[in-house]
């Protein structure tokens, strides 16, 4: 790769600071869980459920799982548009699908809010995921509904349909859980044992405990549960040493144990720490461009396309 020099250089320097900064080998991993204890946190190594174990956790009803899919044409807003899927599906096969487009060209709001494509996007991503799961509940006898991502997002992004299927799955004896691959918080930087790592610029949770919980083990922390109406628990799911995160009604959370053995062993012990079923839904409902090309192409003139939709750029000869 013709690449200069001067950016190789960089980059690299990038790479030693980061390691500096944020090197955690087994004795700092030592400290750490050191640190986890003096906050009375609640250390559980997880169970896989046996085939009558989880027949009796299910008692003769499903699990289902919800996710949803955003994509969008190529371009600056407004000129795109924004295609929405969600799918609620059990481990059965029976599915509930919703889908919707959005168009800031043909956004008649007032300018205060159109300035916001993304949370717009946001909103209505929430708001079909679930709308589709409240959907599956009136349909199907549910015992576990997954949600790809934590709950407290949709308590923001679509409050109203939030609090209808909270609603559902209490009314149901549903267990509503959210599990979430990406953790963005800095909880543990706010506790005293942690005090010494508050001075770095950032000191994100999942930095701080990557690789220090063991292979099936989760951590449930009482002095960091802020989050109203819901509580959460870190885990290691499998052999990737970065954690995962599910969170539940606090009502339901009295069976948080029986929570973390279901997705403890619907996930791939060598995998990347998701339940399975999460990942086939996902796989199932994703926009592919290749799929939005194909919707413009037969459903749109070419005169519209190429005014509102196409870039400049994409006339380039290269």
């Amino acid at each position: 790769m013709d690449i200069e020099h001067e950016l190789v250089e960089k980059l690299k320097n990038v790479g030693e600071k980061l390691r500096s900064s944020y090197d955690q080998g087994h004795t700092n991993n030592d400290i750490i869980r050191q640190k986890l204890e003096k906050c009375q946190s609640v250390f559980r190594q997880m169970q896989s459920l046996t085939k009558e174990n989880l027949a009796e956790l299910l008692d003769k009803k499903e699990i289902a799982g919800v996710d949803g899919s955003v994509n969008q044409t190529k371009g600056e807003p407004p000129h795109v548009i924004y295609f929405f899927q969600s799918l609620a599906k059990t481990t059965t096969g029976h599915g509930v699908r919703k889908s919707d487009v959005y168009v800031p060209l043909l956004d008649d709001t007032d300018d205060e809010e159109a300035v916001q494509p993304l949370k717009w996007r946001s909103h209505l991503l929430s708001k079909l995921e679930l709308q589709a799961a409240q959907q599956l509940i009136e349909e199907r006898e549910l015992s576990f509904l997954l949600m790809d991502g934590a709950l407290y997002h949709y308590r923001i992004d679509a409050e109203e349909d939030w609090e209808k299927l909270r609603q559902m799955a209490l009314d149901k004896g549903v267990l509503l859980v959210g599990v979430s691959e990406e953790i963005t918080t800095e909880n543990l930087v706010k506790l005293d044992a942690f005090s010494d790592y508050a001075n770095k610029p950032y000191c994100y949770d999942r930095d701080l405990l990557f690789g220090v919980l063991k292979k099936g083990e989760s951590i449930y922390i009482e002095e960091i549960q802020h989050k109203a109406g819901l509580q959460s628990v870190w885990t290691r799911f499998g052999a990737a040493p970065q954690i995962t995160g599910f969170d539940m009604l606090e009502e339901q959370a009295y069976r948080r144990e029986e929570i973390s053995d279901l997705l403890f062993t619907l996930t791939p012990k060598d995998g990347r720490g998701i339940p399975l079923w999460l990942d086939y839904v996902d796989r199932d409902i994703r926009i592919t461009d290749k799929l939005v090309e194909g919707l413009l192409e037969q459903y749109l003139d070419a005169e519209t396309r190429h005014r509102f939709f196409t870039r400049k750029r994409s006339d380039r000869p290269y």
